[in-house]
């Protein structure tokens, strides 16, 4: 009998173990869009302390994205808490050799066609300004990058 209960009190312990949230990295939310005319986007956002939270800030921005962008594919979302390449750069703000959207809580990535990507950057930079955001940049890629940076649109 007193094994049984040991074997019990071992067994509501480990239970009680499994459901215990020990690691205390955030959640990064990722999103990738395809545009219908060659853009691709890599969306990063603000770090979430839960997945649950993770998951709807990302909905946050992929539930909208039909209404705004009708020829966008969602290639991908994911709430992740280890991020590399890109997506760790994106995340630190960190320089990268391609045109950025920079704004509060949020860095996006653009690749596309070479003649048009600076522009649509800027477009995006200024749609985010006056959907409520206070300011945010368009940056320049760092290898033959435009002197100065890119430009701050604010309101």
């Amino acid at each position: 009998m007193r094994y049984f209960a040991l074997a019990i009190l071992l067994f509501v312990v480990g239970v009680y173990a499994t459901t215990l949230k020990l690691d205390p990295r955030p959640y990064s939310p990722v999103v990738r869009v395809r545009t219908g005319d060659g853009f691709f986007m890599t969306l990063v956002q603000a770090r979430a302390a839960t997945e649950k939270a993770c998951m709807e800030a990302a909905d946050d921005f992929v539930g909208p994205l039909a209404r705004v962008c009708p020829t966008c594919v969602v290639e991908s979302v994911d709430c992740s808490r280890e991020l590399a390449g890109i997506d760790k750069a994106l995340a630190e703000g960190a320089e990268v050799p391609l045109y950025r959207v920079s704004a509060e809580g949020v860095n996006m990535a653009l690749v596309g066609p070479p003649d048009l990507v600076r522009e649509r950057c800027e477009r995006i930079a200024a749609a985010i300004v006056a959907q409520g955001m206070k300011t945010a940049a368009c940056v320049y890629p760092r290898p033959g990058a435009a002197p100065g940076g890119g430009e701050a649109v604010t309101k």
